[in-house]
């Protein structure tokens, strides 16, 4: 059986709520949380460790899962160079004509995965919607520029300039498939 990819906001959201729901239960007893947790009715509370969670049972649900190609560890490596960026980045927002312009930057290997994951997030960003997304490497990181394709589009300008670059980050339908992809062993567009 193959698995249906639905779209990354979907899938976020659902982690979030789980990640919201492990909090509310984590104020339960250790005997309810034991017995509900062996249910399934308490999904894990971590986000490295809800995605790689939520893929891992993707993998067992899939009938045509070739387990000698599955890497759990390249997933998590991912995860990783992401958790860097959203967690460690420094970013400096601001408004330009038709967007923003947002400088980037981290200390030392939080550099790196900086230049490597908005490179690949904002050539995918350009070709989602109705956004034209740049990329120039700076000292420490990358000066990220996204625009509306139609700069007269009031809506969309707001949209850029409310999302900021957290929120620029979750745009797109390609995490999901990428990170299934990666635990799967399979060649990627991006890494």
């Amino acid at each position: 059986m193959r698995i249906a990819i639905t779209n990354c906001s979907t899938i976020a959201l659902a982690l979030a709520v789980m990640g919201t729901q492990g909090r509310a239960q984590s104020a339960m007893d250790h005997a309810s949380h034991a017995s509900a947790s062996s249910a399934g009715a308490i999904p894990p509370g971590q986000a490295a460790y809800a995605t790689m969670a939520a893929v891992v049972a993707m993998l067992q649900a899939d009938s045509t899962t070739d387990w000698s190609k599955v890497n759990i560890e390249a997933l998590r490596q991912h995860l990783i160079v992401m958790n860097e960026v959203v967690l460690e980045a420094k970013v400096r927002q601001t408004s330009i004509p038709g967007g923003a312009s947002m400088g980037v930057t981290g200390d030392g290997h939080v550099a790196e995965s900086i230049r490597s994951m908005l490179r690949n997030h904002s050539a995918m960003l350009s070709m989602e919607g109705p956004y034209r997304s740049s990329v120039d490497d700076i000292p420490g990181g990358v000066r990220w520029v996204v625009t509306a394709a139609n700069p007269g589009d009031a809506r969309t300008v707001a949209k850029i300039r409310g999302l900021g670059f957290a929120g620029l980050l979750t745009l797109g339908d390609h995490h999901t498939p990428h990170h299934l992809a990666l635990a799967r062993g399979e060649p990627m567009m991006h890494h």
